[in-house]
């Protein structure tokens, strides 16, 4: 197995290599054009101040500007340096020791901790000649973590929503009930505007008796009036008289007065009065 990654990881160290030589040389390359294509504009620049001083062998400086606007133009972009390539390899019994500990595997870590000990103090292995794990064990490892996470993600998003499932429940149930009392107490309001309506319709109707009640009420306050006056009156004649025909006239005139003020029942035709008597006829 050791020998098989050393060979992987030689395998994909030689292209990185070549790839960075072929990088260099293309910045290198455009480095080169970046100052010819400065002095070409600097000569341009000469050109313009003095065309006088231009001669018939040298070539067109306008021509060697535009043939290196146009290699410039469609010279490749560089491209950016990859940080994943610049950080420090993962050891195999690093990757391993990381991979047993994510697991819980904590009696198989021991295990292998314990041999590899055994194995480096026989000199059976050098650990500095361990080779790196390959980036692709890496990014795997980089992935499944990320799985595990949105997993966890996923069963804490589930819950909630379960719980919110519920939540919804309890507030449809508290809705309904009180709908159901908005219903019964809408009932109870109208049915008391109507009630309303009634006693209003009714005490609108009952409004000119109650007036003819109150003018007899006036009425007979207006008599009662009459007849007090006309009493004091009677009393205040007989007080002008004598003495003695006043203490035997004011029996009946109080009498009178009564007579007046209190109405008398009615009295049936076959009713006679007590006071009167009838006198046998004599043949």
């Amino acid at each position: 197995m050791t020998g098989s990654l050393v060979a992987m990881a030689t395998a994909s160290v030689l292209p990185h290599g070549a790839m960075t030589a072929k990088k260099k040389t293309h910045e290198k390359s455009i480095d080169d054009l970046s100052i010819d294509s400065d002095g070409d504009f600097k000569y341009e620049e000469d050109h313009l101040e003095g065309e006088c001083s231009l001669t018939e062998g040298e070539e067109d400086p306008e021509a060697e500007v535009k043939a290196d606007i146009q290699v410039r133009t469609n010279a490749p972009a560089p491209t950016r340096v990859n940080t994943e390539n610049t950080r420090k390899p993962t050891t195999v019994l690093t990757f391993i020791r990381n991979y047993l500990s994510q697991m819980g595997m904590e009696k198989t870590l021991d295990c292998f901790q314990t041999e590899w000990t055994e194995v480096t103090e026989k000199g059976l292995v050098d650990p500095e000649q361990v080779s790196p794990v390959p980036d692709v064990y890496i990014e795997n490892q980089h992935l499944e973590n990320q799985l595990m996470n949105a997993r966890r993600e996923r069963e804490e998003y589930r819950q909630a929503a379960a719980a919110s499932a519920e939540t919804l429940l309890r507030a449809q149930k508290l809705r309904d009930v009180h709908r159901l009392q908005h219903k019964r107490v809408v009932q109870e309001k109208n049915r008391l505007i109507e009630e309303l309506r009634r006693l209003q319709l009714q005490c609108s109707n009952n409004t000119p008796a109650v007036l003819r009640m109150k003018e007899k009420c006036q009425v007979a306050l207006k008599q009662v009036m009459q007849v007090a006056s006309e009493r004091d009156k009677a009393l205040g004649q007989m007080d002008s008289q004598s003495p003695q025909g006043v203490g035997a006239e004011e029996p009946s005139i109080k009498q009178s007065a009564a007579s007046l003020i209190q109405p008398r029942p009615p009295t049936g035709p076959g009713r006679q009065s007590k006071g009167r008597s009838v006198k046998p006829t004599t043949p």
